[in-house]
Formats: structure tokens, C-alpha cells, sequence
């Protein structure tokens, strides 16, 4: 399937990496399905794009891929929306926010992971309770790191 994006232009994408958002990301509640970009397949940075507005796309990532200590439960409320029966077929993403014009200051989102079944591609965003972690936690820890590379 091909989809006109304001940030790559036209791709082509698998629709098996299309999510349905039955719990929509914070601010955009009227956007529920979203497809993942892997632009780079070499970055640890990927794309979600919104399938209904196409100039809504977030950065995101896994943050162990940044060294990046990082545990959270799902709650079995969630767990029962998403139909998760275990952790294999989870997957959970975090939203980088990239300042403009200064990359190597993004942070990323570690209190509210974006948390998907691969299996049925139901997703969530979800608001965790644990004031251990931030909304913006700094990505890069060395300040010299080359983000240029990675988007």
C-alpha cells in the first residue's frame, strides 16, 4: 500500500504495520491509526505516521537501543484491551521529542510508552504511575554524539 507522507513522500508500506489505537496518543485523540516507518533500517530511530493525518508523524524508539535503563509492567486492564496473552508479542516504543535545530538535546517520553500487540496490532498509549521516570529523558548522554546519522 502507498501513502503520500509530508516528511518521506510517497512510501510504500506493509499493512501488517498498520496499528489501530484503541486508546489514543495524549493530544490527538481523533487519530487512531498509525503505520511504523522504518525510513533507515540501520537507525534506532523509527517513524509512527498517522494513516489519517499525514503531517503527523512521531520519532520514536526503543530506549534500550540507547543504553537507556528501562522496565515498566502492563497493567492486566491493559493487557486485556490489547488481547496480550504474554510478553512475545509486545511490542513498546517511546516518543522522542527532537528539538529544532539542536538534535543532540532530544529527550524521550519514558512515562508514557506506546505499547502494541503485534499479533492483532491493537495499541495503546499508556500513562504509567511511576514518578521514577520522565516524560523527557535525555537521549544522547554524550553531548558530541552525531544525531545526523540516525534520522
Amino acid at each position: 500500500m502507498k501513502i503520500n507522507t509530508s516528511k518521506f513522500g510517497e512510501v510504500d508500506i506493509e499493512e501488517n504495520l498498520i496499528f489501530d489505537f484503541i486508546e489514543p496518543i495524549l493530544g490527538y485523540e481523533e487519530l487512531k491509526k498509525y503505520v511504523l516507518i522504518d525510513y533507515d533500517n540501520t537507525s534506532p530511530i523509527k517513524w509512527l505516521q498517522s494513516i489519517e493525518i499525514m503531517e503527523i508523524v512521531f520519532p520514536v524508539t526503543i530506549p534500550a537501543l540507547f543504553d537507556i535503563q528501562y522496565v515498566f509492567t502492563v497493567p492486566e486492564e491493559d493487557a486485556k484491551k490489547l488481547g496480550l496473552n504474554g510478553i512475545e508479542n509486545l511490542l513498546s516504543l517511546n516518543i522522542i521529542n527532537m528539538p529544532q535545530g539542536k538534535p543532540q538535546e532530544s529527550t524521550v517520553n519514558l512515562l508514557a510508552p506506546l505499547v502494541i500487540n503485534m499479533t492483532n496490532r491493537k495499541a495503546i498509549q499508556m500513562i504509567l504511575p511511576n514518578e521514577e521516570y520522565s516524560v523527557r529523558e535525555k537521549l544522547f548522554k554524550d553531548e558530541n554524539f552525531n544525531i545526523s546519522r540516525m534520522v
